[in-house]
């Protein structure tokens, strides 16, 4: 459990990053469909998951 709560934050950090030039790239190329594909569509439900799973985790900790 404690090398989730230590790997999970990083995780979210580097899938935000990852989605941000996703995102800036699909705005100056649109042709290439960076966010229309299946492995960015898959890759943002990790990152839900983990920005989810990183929230509870830190509401959990403050109310300790």
């Amino acid at each position: 459990m404690k090398i989730l709560k230590a790997l999970l934050p990083h995780i979210t950090i580097v899938l935000c990053i990852l989605f941000l030039v996703l995102w800036i790239l699909d705005y100056f190329n649109p042709m290439m469909h960076f966010l229309t594909a299946a492995l960015p569509k898959a890759l943002l439900l990790v990152f839900i998951a983990s920005a989810a799973a990183t929230a509870i985790m830190a509401v959990a900790y403050q109310r300790k």
